[in-house]
């Protein structure tokens, strides 16, 4: 953090600076072409960037994009850190912001926010696309408004939330899986680390975890809604731990990292319930940014325990392939390939060091767990950078300085866009019609000429990013089937994997080329759905409790298309889905690979070909408990169980009961 004194009063000036900045203002200069791209080597392979253009505003001329948003209508929502009319840039009690299009890459509209000072704000979209802005910046760097406010899309204006009654200066916003959002982190008015997280409700009121303080210190804290409604708390600190968001709240440790701490690095969650944290500085800003990058997985089953609720905390991180370069200050981006995009940062010692600074992108392939070197920037993005996925494929890169660095005496308010490898392989596959809302767990239908060709569905909820971390954005991939005239769709059944509001929906060839997106907003919900109930995490987890092991090989991934198409073929009859899930566990009880299990050989599970019964029962129970519980059986549930099974052997009626337990739902959803 910088710091820096506080300013005189500028209370007889901001009421000036209201009147000469209208409320909403439109531009009517015609936009240039978009610029053309840079080559630098074969654009299929490392991609291409477009020449550094200036951000210009309409009133207040060049801006550096601190902070932005990808709007529902696809524009991109900017604002920065305010200056005064005397250059003076720590007041307080107003922001600018600015609407920039990329569809005529010109900024093309303003509003103007009389009441808070945005910078160092927290941000992320609530159901209804309206982006909540939590705190900002009060005269001073580390000194933390208690305001909250909306920007509303469709009206291109400002509004207050409700206060949250005490400052936040670098404080994360994450979406929760019944569309309330949590804050957490910031200093406050006076300077002090605000540990007391709050969660926005849907009736515009706060309710404090006050059970919950923040035992971690950091500011911009990394946050990510995870599969079993909790939020996942990933860094940059080396301890990660789950909040729970009911009631007053309750934090459990769940791993530290390897490396220790990550500071301005970033985090993403590419996949449901799949972390990636890459980059930042060590111990002291005097170390080198790290290479090393590590995923956990919060998927996992349970490690199987010998009671009813002491199971120890099973996601651990994992090690993955080392970035080409060390970064501080980086941006990460997630792709609608499902890859992920690194860009800018600085591989020096201190926090902002430009000699360091990293001009060429790179990409993760999660498959692989290894990146690539990808083309390079022209401009140095570190501190104050920002990067954020279009509905086009590309991304956007701005930003950076204002204060600049030490030994950079530049300000950035420009950007360059990059073109991913992607964009260079062939015809783009086109959505014709799609929807523009849908409900959780109903099939859907997208029109599309190219559906012989699609590999891959996926959706990526808008960005919101500043200071190293989007604080929104996040991936899933779609089940669907091809049909005549389009495809067939299976949206996602639980609104932990995609709580409410805005996504990218991109089509996929077989070449890796994406459509440009449709957006689709998912129907509001008040309840946080169990994520068990989508069909593809059903059958995530059955490899996992079957066959421990996560379905990412070429074989299981076929396997995990296959088995939730069985599923989701029900379209949207309930009673269908019951039956076809029993099935699908059926199917797993009678594989290969889980018959082959050591243990499952060890304990006599399966019985001789010839034998009256496929199983020996007594075992059966066991395993279902063992399975699909994650705990060794009482003794008096073994025995309930096992008389109940003895009456006619059906297994599938057993597999069902414990399927729709309470206990076996409750693994899946703890908020």
């Amino acid at each position: 953090m910088r710091k820096k004194n506080l300013s005189a009063s500028l209370s007889l000036l901001l009421p000036l600076v209201a009147l000469l900045t209208p409320q909403l203002s439109v531009s009517t200069t015609v936009a240039g072409p978009a610029p053309a791209l840079r080559p630098q080597g074969d654009p299929s392979i490392v991609g291409a960037w477009s020449p550094l253009t200036t951000l210009n505003s309409i009133s207040s001329g060049p801006i550096v994009a601190i902070h932005t948003h990808l709007l529902p209508n696809g524009k991109v929502l900017v604002f920065t850190r305010q200056q005064a009319p005397d250059g003076n840039d720590n007041v307080n009690g107003f922001s600018r912001t600015y609407v920039w299009d990329p569809a005529t890459n010109s900024v093309t509209s303003e509003a103007f926010n009389g009441t808070t000072n945005l910078f160092c704000s927290g941000h992320a979209f609530i159901h209804d696309g309206r982006l909540l802005v939590t705190g900002g910046h009060l005269g001073a760097d580390g000194r933390g408004e208690p305001d909250a406010n909306f920007y509303d899309w469709n009206t291109g204006a400002w509004s207050a939330a409700a206060s949250m009654g005490r400052g936040r200066w670098y404080p994360s916003n994450v979406i929760l899986g019944n569309s309330e959002m949590l804050v957490d982190a910031g200093t406050d008015e006076n300077g002090g680390f605000n540990n007391q997280p709050q969660v926005w409700q849907t009736n515009n009121t706060w309710r404090p975890l006050s059970s919950a303080p923040d035992p971690h210190g950091n500011t911009y804290p990394w946050l990510h809604l995870a599969p079993n409604g909790q939020v996942f708390h990933s860094g940059p600190g080396q301890s990660a731990n789950y909040l729970r968001t009911s009631g007053t709240g309750q934090w459990t440790f769940v791993d530290n990292n390897s490396v220790g701490n990550r500071d301005a690095g970033t985090a993403v969650t590419y996949d449901d319930g799949k972390v990636l944290i890459m980059g930042g500085g060590g111990a002291t800003m005097a170390s080198l940014p790290r290479r090393e990058c590590e995923m956990i997985n919060l998927n996992v089953s349970p490690v199987i325990s010998t009671t009813e609720t002491s199971v120890a905390p099973a996601p651990r991180w994992r090690r993955v392939g080392n970035m080409a370069f060390g970064r501080r200050q980086l941006n990460a981006t997630l792709l609608p390939d499902g890859t992920v995009l690194v860009t800018g940062g600085t591989s020096s010692p201190g926090s902002d060091e430009p000699s360091g600074a990293i001009l060429a992108a790179e990409i993760y392939n999660p498959d692989t767990e290894a990146w690539s070197t990808m083309a390079s920037m022209q401009a140095k993005r570190l501190y104050h950078s920002t990067a954020l996925l279009l509905p086009d494929g590309r991304v956007f890169s701005a930003g950076g300085g204002f204060p600049p660095g030490p030994g950079d005496p530049n300000h950035h308010p420009d950007y360059e866009i990059y073109s991913p490898p992607y964009l260079f392989k062939g015809p783009r596959p086109t959505i014709t019609a799609a929807p523009s809302e849908v409900a959780l767990n109903t099939n859907f239908f997208i029109t599309t000429p190219d559906a012989a060709s699609i590999s891959k569905v996926t959706m990526i909820r808008l960005g919101s990013v500043t200071h190293a971390i989007n604080q929104n954005q996040r991936m899933t991939q779609l089940v669907f089937r091809a049909q005549p005239g389009g495809l067939e769709v299976q949206f996602p059944g639980g609104a932990n994997l995609t709580p409410s509001g805005h996504y990218m929906l991109f089509l996929v060839n077989s070449n890796g080329v994406p459509s440009v997106a449709s957006i689709v907003k998912i129907s509001f919900q008040t309840t946080g759905s169990n994520s068990i109930d989508d069909a593809r995490y059903f059958v995530r987890m059955h490899y996992q409790d079957f066959l421990e092991r996560d379905p990412i090989n070429a074989a299981d991934r076929e396997g995990l298309v296959f088995w939730t198409r069985n599923i989701t073929q029900c379209i949207n009859d309930a009673a269908c889905r019951d039956v076809k899930r029993r099935d699908v566990s059926n199917a797993f009880w009678s594989s290969t690979d889980f018959r082959s299990r050591p243990d499952v050989i060890a304990d006599g599970l399966v019985n001789p070909p010839g034998s009256p019964t496929t199983y020996n029962n007594h075992q059966f129970i066991r395993y279902c408990y063992r399975i699909y519980l994650r705990r060794e059986p009482d003794a008096s549930g073994w025995a309930f169980w096992e008389n109940d099974l003895n009456r006619d052997n059906n297994y599938k009626r057993i597999e069902r009961a414990f399927l729709v337990s309470g206990e076996y739902r409750n693994r899946f959803h703890k908020p």
